[in-house]
């Protein structure tokens, strides 16, 4: 499977191109979060010091799981490698980012990559998150700073005592899950950006307005391909085999299925209404046209009388005061009348408000 730069780890929608780029400095300050829980006590966070300390602490608990950020050294991969009995290319997975959302099985563990949406009202970006998940450690590698899990950990450690029965793979769950509530935040922010760019359109349509729309269309079909493999993904996972995943976790997993083809059909109806904009946008500049055109056309209607009037009171060789001393007064007099007789019955039929 292809791997990508480190750089790649965390891209950004640019509104000058339309597409992904990666925003990643060559490093980033590595980070570890260490969590464990242990049936009676709860969820708790605890300090990471080695793997030997990891290996003793799984002697008397549930489970682990290990969050590692930033640009993390190759020695620490070597010794993670080492504990978890990894080969190179299960390695390789886990240590660098993927194009597209992933998933591999193997007999001491199961890996997946998933394509995690980061959205604010000034940025678009999207966040490689990789799994490792062995019998009774789960590793997730992110390549940014940014806490990608910290309501999961914060909300499990509320729990206290009262949380039991959890496992590994009911862990993992509930990581896809809150990758997958991310992709609804994103539907969410993404809809009230549709809203406000179809109120610019009927205020003004314009050429800013239409580089809005391709630019919101392009957005949801890039994220809409990030969520598509996901429903594969979890589809694998949920006819899995393999004894770390049990009939609890199972269950959760299918739930996260069942929760992915529901944020894909959302997708597939923003997807639409981005395209019912350029509708709005056409229909929009339409009815701009045809107001300037109406605008023209009462112009030059209220403007032809006169025009008739004075040409027909000029076709003559002589100055028109020698023989009619109020001609102009009669012209222009005329003219306001006819104008004034015009102007109110377009008012009267519609064409004009004042």
């Amino acid at each position: 499977m292809k791997v990508l730069d480190f750089q790649h780890g965390r891209i950004v929608f640019s509104r000058q191109s339309l597409k992904m780029e990666p925003s990643l400095p060559d490093k980033v300050q590595a980070g570890a979060q260490y969590f464990h829980f242990e049936e009676g006590v709860g969820f708790l966070e605890a300090g990471f010091f080695d793997f030997d300390a990891l290996a003793k602490d799984l002697e008397r608990k549930e489970f682990a799981w290990l969050h590692l950020s930033g640009s993390v050294s190759d020695e620490f991969f070597g010794h993670l490698k080492r504990f978890a009995d990894m080969s190179d290319e299960q390695l390789k997975m886990l240590k660098f980012p993927h194009g597209k959302p992933a998933y591999e099985e193997y007999s001491n563990g199961i890996f997946w990559s998933m394509q995690r949406p980061f959205v604010t009202e000034s940025t678009d970006a999207i966040e490689n998150v990789n799994f490792y998940m062995t019998e009774k450690v789960l590793f997730t590698r992110q390549f940014s700073q940014d806490a990608a899990f910290n309501l999961v950990s914060h909300r499990m450690m509320a729990k206290g005592d009262t949380l039991t029965g959890m496992s590994v793979d009911r862990l993992a769950a509930s990581l896809i899950d809150d990758v997958l509530q991310s992709y609804v935040e994103f539907l969410t922010v993404g809809g009230a950006k549709l809203e406000s760019i179809q109120n610019k359109i009927i205020r003004r349509p314009g050429s800013e307005e239409l580089h809005l729309i391709n630019s919101a269309q392009q957005m949801i079909w890039i994220f809409l391909k990030t969520v598509w493999p996901l429903e594969t993904l979890l589809q694998g996972m949920v006819r899995s085999k393999s004894h770390i995943i049990t009939d609890a976790g199972r269950d959760e997993l299918k739930f996260c299925l069942a929760e992915a083809n529901s944020v894909i059909a959302l997708f597939d109806i923003y997807r639409q209404m981005s395209y019912d904009l350029m509708d709005v946008y056409v229909s929009g500049l339409g009815l701009r046209t045809n107001k300037t055109t109406m605008i023209l056309t009462v112009i030059a209607t209220l403007f032809l009388p006169p025009s008739l009037i004075a040409g027909i009171y000029g076709m003559n060789f002589t100055i028109p005061e020698i023989h009619f001393a109020f001609g102009y007064y009669f012209a222009l007099s005329a003219m306001l009348v006819v104008s004034g007789g015009l102007l109110i019955w377009l008012k009267l039929r519609g064409y004009i408000e004042f």
